[in-house]
């Protein structure tokens, strides 16, 4: 089944296959090998396909600057945003929700992504994404600071 922005099956199971080789790689050279090809099999996506929310949002996934990872996962939303892709919406708000909150720890940021995930479940069925909201939420209430 193509992605909701519309790449094909084949494709997509390529990526699926390339990061089961990047997370079953034994040594760290060899899993920088397999990143690479992964990177360069979304360069190649990407002139096929022109540029889509779910490649955007994949190479965020395998980059290892957080300030690079984030700029990826807004355009990505943008786009998702632009074609009414409302399955990348979701998996983008939660995946930039999750950056701001555990990883960048910026509260304010954290909790705008939070809150678009939030919207995007409103009609959705999703239960893993619902957990996650949860547990996203009770960990920014953590960081929060309290008020007077």
């Amino acid at each position: 089944m193509p992605t909701a922005d519309g790449i094909s099956s084949e494709d997509w199971d390529a990526i699926h296959e390339m990061s089961l080789k990047i997370v079953n790689a034994e040594a760290e050279a060899e899993r920088n090998i397999h990143t690479k090809h992964l990177l360069q099999f979304l360069d190649e996506l990407d002139d096929k396909y022109g540029v889509l929310p779910s490649i955007l949002a994949t190479r965020a996934d395998y980059v290892a600057d957080d300030d690079e990872k984030a700029s990826y996962l807004r355009q990505a939303y943008a786009l998702a945003e632009a074609i009414d892709d409302k399955i990348d919406m979701r998996e983008i708000a939660h995946s930039l929700a999750e950056l701001y909150i555990e990883d960048l720890k910026q509260i304010t940021e954290g909790r705008d992504w939070l809150e678009r995930l939030r919207n995007q479940l409103k009609h959705s069925t999703e239960e893993s994404l619902k957990n996650e909201l949860e547990r996203l939420q009770a960990l920014l209430d953590r960081q929060t600071p309290p008020s007077n």
